[in-house]
């Protein structure tokens, strides 16, 4: 399934894209034409006068009524990410979602992402949740900084929370496509998604995984693994050096928290985990 866009410069460059592509590459392209716009700020419009105009087409039946959700509000990484959205809809209930758009029972995009979504969470109907430490950093008005641990970040969860959301909110992929560790997690894995909670008075990472069944011992060992790595290559550092340092389910982060740490200060301030 594509979807074609025509987009045309005021100053006479025309381009013709197919999406989905990467962003990135939507941005190189555009601006090979001259246009130093983002391609989150161009609107779908085709209006004379404006400083970039921008047609779509489909030269098939599901992208022609997957076009009917975007309207000129939305913009060429909204057309974009829906189209990757709906072209890499899992097996599981691909078939449904082209139905559902054939017959025309979404009104609009965040009907059909919305939806995807859904679908996507049902589809992995075993939940496995982990919680791992977070280790924030400070910085005074004299450009000091000073770690500070999940008692002191839980005032601030909903910052956090945005501040994860706005960095996901144009994510083309769900995390758990990254996973390629071992062949039967991946077939159980159906989606990974990494946020907060507080618990017991401090703030914690929790990362939700969806699941077609239930992991063996070995299998989430693998998984977990897989998690703490991510921690440590992403937009979230794992504090690797830090102690005590755990990824756990709901019965490990009791016994974390039955652990002393305010015998040593400095300990209990850089308790290991998800750094922000």
């Amino acid at each position: 399934m594509k979807i074609n866009a025509v987009i045309e410069n005021k100053d006479g460059g025309t381009l013709v894209l197919d999406f989905p592509r990467s962003i990135y590459d939507v941005y190189e392209k555009i601006q090979s034409v001259g246009i130093r716009k983002s391609p989150h700020q161009i609107t779908l419009s085709d209006e004379e006068g404006n400083d970039v105009r921008v047609k779509l087409y489909s030269e098939d039946e599901v992208g022609k009524h997957l076009l009917l959700t975007l309207n000129e509000q939305n913009t060429l990484a909204d057309a974009n990410l829906l189209a990757f959205m709906v072209d890499n809809a899992k097996e599981d209930f691909r078939s449904k979602l082209e139905q559902k758009l054939l017959h025309n029972q979404y009104g609009s995009m965040q009907e059909v992402t919305d939806d995807i979504k859904k679908m996507l969470y049902e589809s992995g109907p075993v939940k496995a949740v982990f919680y791992c430490p977070l280790v924030g950093e400070v910085t005074d008005d004299e450009g000091f900084s000073s770690p500070v641990d999940g008692r002191f970040l839980k005032s601030y969860a909903w910052a956090i929370e945005e501040a994860l959301e706005a960095d996901t909110a144009d994510d083309e992929m769900d995390m758990a496509e990254f996973f390629d560790e071992d062949d039967g997690v991946k077939a159980k894995l159906v989606s990974a998604k990494w946020g907060v909670e507080t618990y017991r008075g401090r703030l914690f990472g929790r990362i939700e995984c969806s699941l077609k069944e239930e992991l063996t011992d070995a299998e989430t060992e693998i998984l977990t693994d897989w998690i703490s790595g991510q921690n440590s290559d992403g937009y979230i550092e794992f504090d690797d050096n830090s102690s005590p340092n755990f990824l756990g389910d709901e019965m490990s982060i009791e016994e974390f928290l039955n652990t002393d740490f305010d015998q040593d200060e400095d300990e209990s301030q850089t308790m290991g985990g998800m750094q922000l």
